[in-house]
C-alpha cells in the first residue's frame, strides 16, 4: 500500500530557495507555479462528467435510429459514440488517478495514468473500426433501402451533442494527452455526424445506397489517423522521449549566452506526464561561492519556465570542463567546444557534425511540382469514376483480375480514395500516407496494365473513365507508358520525403551526444 507522503525530493512551497538548494551543487527544483493549477484540473473532471452523460444519451438514440432507418453508417456512428462514452470514462478514472499526490514508491505521482488511459482509448476505437468495417463491407455487397428524413434527424442529435461535448473539452486539450484524447473522440464524433447528416440529405432526393457504407469507411479513416497520433505521442512519453516542441538545441544555445555559464552538456528532456516537461544537464560555471550559484540558478529556472515551459528542471553544476574526466561527461563532450578553466573554448576529442547542408534551389520546385502533378491526375482520374460507378466497375471486370464479389466495392471506393490522394498532395497534407498511396495505387494500376497487355487484351482501361466510346488498337500499351511515366514523379517524392524525414531530427542529435 503506497502511503501518501509530500516528495522528499522536491523542495515544499514552505521552504525557501536557498534552503531547497543549500545541501548540493545539483539543483533540483519543481516549480511552485507548476501546483497552481487546482482550479483548471477541478474544472476539466466537471466537463468531462458532464460529457460522459451526455455522450450515454447520444448512441442510445443513434442505435435506435439506425435500426429502424437501416442506416449502417448511423450504426457505425453509434458504435463510434459508444466508444467514446467508454473512453470518457476511462479518461475520468485516470483524472483522478493522476490527482493523487506523489508518494516514496511513485516520487513522480501518478500522472502517467492518463497516458496509459490514453493507449487504453486506442485499443477501444480499434475495436471500432474493426466494427464498422465489417459492417460496411457487408452493406457494400447486400445494399438496402435507407431512410433519409430518418437519417437527417438522428444526425443532427450527434452534431449538437458532440459539438457541445468537443467544445466543453478543448479548454484542457492542449496540456493533457487523456483529455486530447477524448477530445479528439468528441471531434471524430462531431465531423462523422455531419458526414451521416450530408448522407441522409443525399439520399432524400437520390438512392445511392452505396454512399452509407462508404461514409463509414471515410470514418474509419479518420479514427484511425486519430489512434496514430496518440498512440505515436504516448509511445514518445513512456519511451521518455524529448518532448514534442522542445528544441534542445535552442535551450542549449540559450544556456550557454547566459555570461555566467561557461558551458552546458549531458542535456536530457522528457515527459512527466502529458504536460509537465523534466529536464537535466550538466552546466560548468566559474569557481565562485555556493550563494552566488543558487541566484544563477534561480535565474535558469525562471528562464525555462518562461521560454520552453520546462518546470521541473535538475542543473548539476561542475567547474571543470567536461566534468573533468567524468566517463558520461567525456562521453557527450565529444565533438563539441567545452570551456577550460579560464573559460576559453576549446575543441574536445572527436569530428564535430558536419552543418546540414541546404537542399539544392532545383529540389525545392521539383517537389512541389511533382505533388501538383500527381495531385491533379488522381483527381482528374476519380471525377469521372465517381459520377458513374457502374461504368467503372464494368472497365475493372474487363481485366478478368479481381474476383466479381469485389469489383463493385472497388468500383466505388477506388475513385474516392484517388480523389482524397489527390487533394492530400496538391493542399501538402498528410503526406506520408499520401504519397505511400499514391506509389501503391500507380504500381498496382501498372501491373494491371502490363498483365492485360501481356494476355494481349485491348480493352477500356478505365483510368480516367469510361468514355463509351469504341478502343482504339494499342491503347492498352499507351496507358501502360502513361502510367510508368507517372511513377517517376511519384517515386521521387517517396525518396524526396523519406531523405527530409529522416534528416530532420535535431534534438535526437543532441540527445544521442547527450547519451
Amino acid at each position: 500500500m503506497n502511503q501518501e507522503v509530500p516528495n522528499p525530493y522536491c523542495p515544499t512551497h514552505n521552504e525557501s530557495a536557498a534552503e531547497a538548494q543549500a545541501p548540493a551543487p545539483i539543483a533540483h527544483a519543481h516549480h511552485p507555479s507548476s501546483h497552481h493549477h487546482a482550479d483548471p484540473e477541478d474544472q476539466s473532471g466537471s466537463r468531462l462528467l458532464f460529457t460522459i452523460t451526455l455522450n450515454l444519451l447520444i448512441p442510445a438514440a443513434q442505435v435506435a435510429g439506425g435500426l429502424y432507418a437501416h442506416s449502417v453508417a448511423l450504426i457505425s456512428d453509434a458504435a463510434h459514440n459508444f466508444s467514446d462514452f467508454s473512453a470518457l470514462v476511462i479518461a475520468y478514472i485516470a483524472y483522478r488517478i493522476g490527482r493523487k499526490g506523489a508518494s516514496v514508491r511513485n516520487t513522480f505521482g501518478y500522472r502517467r495514468a492518463e497516458i496509459l488511459a490514453a493507449l487504453l482509448n486506442v485499443v477501444l476505437l480499434v475495436g471500432a473500426v474493426l466494427f464498422i468495417v465489417y459492417h460496411a463491407v457487408h452493406r457494400f455487397q447486400h445494399p438496402q433501402p435507407v431512410s433519409g428524413v430518418l437519417v437527417v434527424g438522428i444526425a443532427a442529435i450527434g452534431v449538437v451533442g458532440n459539438g457541445l461535448s468537443a467544445l466543453l473539452l478543448h479548454r484542457d486539450a492542449d496540456h493533457s494527452l487523456n483529455v486530447r484524447g477524448a477530445f479528439l473522440h468528441m471531434m471524430g464524433d462531431l465531423l462523422t455526424s455531419v458526414a451521416v447528416l450530408i448522407n441522409g440529405l443525399v439520399l432524400i432526393y437520390l438512392p445511392w445506397y452505396w454512399l452509407d457504407p462508404l461514409l463509414s469507411l471515410l470514418i474509419v479513416g479518420f479514427i484511425l489517423k486519430n489512434c496514430w497520433s496518440i498512440l505515436t505521442e504516448a509511445a514518445a512519453i513512456l519511451m521518455n522521449a524529448t518532448p514534442k516542441g522542445l528544441d534542445l538545441e535552442a535551450v542549449k544555445g540559450f544556456l550557454e549566452g547566459l555570461p555566467e555559464i561557461l558551458g552546458v552538456h549531458y542535456l536530457h528532456a522528457w515527459n512527466t506526464s502529458s504536460s509537465g516537461i523534466a529536464f537535466s544537464c550538466h552546466v560548468v560555471v566559474p569557481e565562485q561561492p555556493l550563494s552566488q550559484t543558487e541566484a544563477l540558478i534561480r535565474r535558469v529556472r525562471r528562464h525555462l519556465l518562461d521560454r520552453f515551459r520546462i518546470d521541473h528542471p535538475i542543473l548539476q553544476l561542475e567547474t571543470r570542463a567536461c566534468g573533468n574526466g567524468s566517463l558520461l561527461c567525456e562521453l557527450s563532450c565529444n565533438g563539441q567546444a567545452e570551456p577550460d578553466r579560464n573559460g576559453a573554448r576549446r575543441s574536445a576529442p572527436g569530428k564535430p557534425p558536419p552543418p546540414p547542408t541546404e537542399r539544392p534551389n532545383l529540389a525545392r520546385v521539383l517537389q512541389p511540382a511533382a505533388r501538383l502533378l500527381l495531385g491533379a491526375v488522381f483527381i482528374y482520374a476519380a471525377y469521372d469514376k465517381i459520377l458513374d460507378p457502374a461504368a467503372f466497375a464494368r472497365a475493372i471486370y474487363n481485366y478478368q483480375i479481381l474476383p466479381d464479389s469485389v469489383i463493385n466495392v472497388t468500383a466505388i471506393v477506388l475513385p474516392w480514395l484517388e480523389l482524397l490522394v489527390g487533394a492530400a498532395l496538391i493542399l501538402g497534407v498528410w503526406q506520408p500516407g499520401a504519397v505511400f498511396l499514391a506509389n501503391a495505387m500507380l504500381l498496382f494500376f501498372t501491373a494491371a496494365l502490363a498483365f492485360s497487355v501481356a494476355c494481349g487484351l485491348d480493352v477500356d482501361c478505365g483510368c480516367f473513365g469510361s468514355s463509351g466510346e469504341a478502343v482504339r488498337q494499342g491503347s492498352m500499351l499507351w496507358s501502360l507508358v502513361r502510367d510508368i511515366l507517372l511513377l517517376v514523379p511519384s517515386l521521387y517524392l517517396l525518396i524526396t520525403l523519406g531523405r527530409d524525414r529522416h534528416k530532420r531530427h535535431p534534438a535526437d542529435a543532441v540527445s544521442d551526444g547527450a547519451a
